[in-house]
Formats: structure tokens, C-alpha cells, sequence
């Protein structure tokens, strides 16, 4: 009796095995298709939106994100893009009042340009939409919008001119100062002085993408970022907020 049972048991217990390894392999499959990584660049031009009347914009400077990036696709046509990133940027400041040199009369006799420099780690998440291709081309059109989570790494700050201490007679020389650490040269002048270690940004782009293979493509597109948090904190009396902004070409390969 217990050899038959064998027999008629067995062979189901392997039917059930190899059953479920189908499945989980059609499964893991199935999710390999969702998923595309890659790596891209993006060089641009960033600037800072001064809100206030006390503090104006100044020229735009260059600007670079790179990374790594990681997509899901819940359909075809629609996914979720992420990925880890890094990112270089800056703006221009000027005409900061409690700056300026200014006359016993109280009349400006010169104003100073602020030169910042910004090094972030961005952890993105972008709503990712694509066509189908083009007239059975190997091109598709691609839309994506979502935020972008910015963590200060480093910030460098370099005024035009000396600037005047707090106590009204020393001279302080601000060169590729680093405003990251709460006490740095500037804050002799402006308590609290210092860059924000957070930030974020909406971001929104479009572009194309062309398909070398099945599994390789080269991506390019616009983006746009929009920040929606001081990057600069300070115990000025006026408390203007300085908002980045930054546009850029982003090129890259998804596999």
C-alpha cells in the first residue's frame, strides 16, 4: 500500500513544482519587461527667482545633472521614472542692501555680486508618459512631470567686493566660502547665514525617445525645474526667499 501511494502522489507533487517555476518565471519576466534602467546627463543653464524687492537676479550660470535612472511601467504607455541623481548649479545674487557700500549720506556707491555654487543628491519621481511609435518607426514621443527631492552636499558662496562685518569697520573677503557650515565668513556680517540642506523642485519635460533595439534606446528631451524652497537662510531682517531654477538637455541611454 505505501509503495502505491508513492507512486500516485509523487508525480502530482512534481507537476506542482514544475507549475509553479513556470509561473514564477512567466512572472518574473512579465516584470522584466516593465522595467528599464539607464544612464543620462543633462547640461543647462540655472538661476535664481529672488522674491522680494531687496535682492535681484543676476546672470545665469552653467548646470549639470547625471545619474542613474530606474523605470517602472504599470502599462505601455504609462510609468513611474526615478532613479538617483547628482547635480551641479548656481546662481547670481545682486544688490543686496545691508551689502552695499554706501556714502554718509546714505547713497549706494557700489553693490555686490553674490556668485553661489550648489552640489546636489536628487532622488526624482516622475509620472513617465510615452506614445507608441510613430508610424512604425523606431521614434516615440515621451511627457514626464513629477518632483525632484534635493539634498544640499555642498555650497559655495563668492561676492564681487569685500563686505562690511556687522560691526561696521572690519572688512570680509568672501571666496569660494563655504556656506554649507553654519559659521562661515558671511555670517560675520548677516547672522544665521548659510545654505538650505533641502529642496523641492517640480519638474516637467518632453522629448523623444529612438529605439536601437529591443532592449536599448537613446532618450533626449527638455526639462524644466522649479524649486519651491529658500536655498539660502539668513537672519536678514527682510527674509526675501531665493527660489532656483534651472533648464536643461537631457540625454541618456535606457537598456
Amino acid at each position: 500500500m505505501l509503495q502505491t501511494k508513492l507512486s500516485i502522489h509523487f508525480p502530482a507533487k512534481k507537476y506542482y513544482m514544475v507549475s509553479a517555476m513556470l509561473l514564477l518565471a512567466m512572472y518574473t519576466h512579465a516584470i522584466n519587461d516593465r522595467i528599464r534602467i539607464g544612464l543620462m546627463a543633462s547640461p543647462g543653464i540655472a538661476w535664481s527667482n529672488p522674491v522680494g524687492k531687496d535682492l535681484d537676479k543676476g546672470k545665469p550660470r552653467f548646470g549639470i545633472g547625471y545619474g542613474f535612472v530606474f523605470e517602472y511601467w504599470f502599462a505601455k504607455n504609462y510609468g513611474l521614472a526615478t532613479g538617483l541623481e547628482g547635480s551641479f548649479d548656481g546662481c547670481n545674487i545682486k544688490n543686496r542692501d545691508v551689502f552695499a557700500w554706501k556714502d554718509t549720506s546714505g547713497n549706494v556707491l557700489k553693490n555686490i555680486n553674490e556668485k553661489y555654487g550648489f552640489h546636489y543628491l536628487q532622488i526624482p519621481a516622475y509620472l513617465k508618459l510615452k506614445t507608441n511609435e510613430i508610424k512604425s518607426s523606431k521614434f516615440c514621443v515621451w511627457g514626464q512631470v513629477g518632483l525632484n527631492l534635493a539634498f544640499t552636499v555642498s555650497a559655495r558662496a563668492t561676492f564681487s567686493d569685500s563686505i562690511f562685518a556687522s560691526n561696521g569697520t572690519d572688512m570680509v573677503l568672501v571666496e569660494k566660502e563655504n556656506i554649507f557650515r553654519p559659521k562661515n565668513e558671511v555670517t560675520r556680517s548677516i547672522s544665521n547665514f548659510r545654505s538650505n540642506f533641502f529642496d523641492i523642485r517640480l519638474g516637467a519635460g518632453a522629448g523623444f525617445e529612438y529605439a536601437f533595439d529591443d532592449k536599448t534606446s537613446l532618450v533626449a528631451g527638455l526639462i524644466y525645474h522649479n524649486g519651491f524652497i529658500n536655498n539660502i537662510l539668513d537672519g536678514d531682517v527682510k527674509k526675501e526667499p531665493n527660489l532656483m531654477r534651472m533648464f536643461s538637455l537631457r540625454v541618456g541611454v535606457l537598456f
